[in-house]
């Protein structure tokens, strides 16, 4: 398996991780708004729904249609910004919705 390959995968992960994230921050945001009422919650939360819909669109650009392709010379730095998504979406929940002390 050379690196082209290997990109190629962490890209599915990476684009299921986004999706699976981002669908349960929205799920947890959306249930934490309700009890609080809290408008900061509703703004990370729609955050949260923005990442959902370019988790989306992406996937149908890349698996159902052929709408994206990602050069191979690319792939790697397409891949880095996937993770810095994910990496965001955590950092946001981590922010919003940890425990003060």
């Amino acid at each position: 398996m050379d690196l082209i390959d290997a990109a190629a995968i962490l890209k599915d992960i990476l684009v299921g991780l986004l999706i699976v994230l981002s669908l349960a921050l929205v799920v947890i945001g959306s249930l934490s708004y309700r009890r609080t009422g809290n408008p900061k919650v509703r703004m990370v939360t729609a955050a949260f729904a923005m990442f959902l819909l370019k988790g989306l669109a992406l996937a149908v650009g890349l698996y159902l249609t052929d709408l994206v392709e990602v050069p191979r010379e690319f792939a790697g730095s397409f891949d880095l910004m996937l993770a810095v998504d994910v990496v965001v979406l955590l950092l946001l929940y981590l922010a919003l919705f940890r425990k003060g002390r």
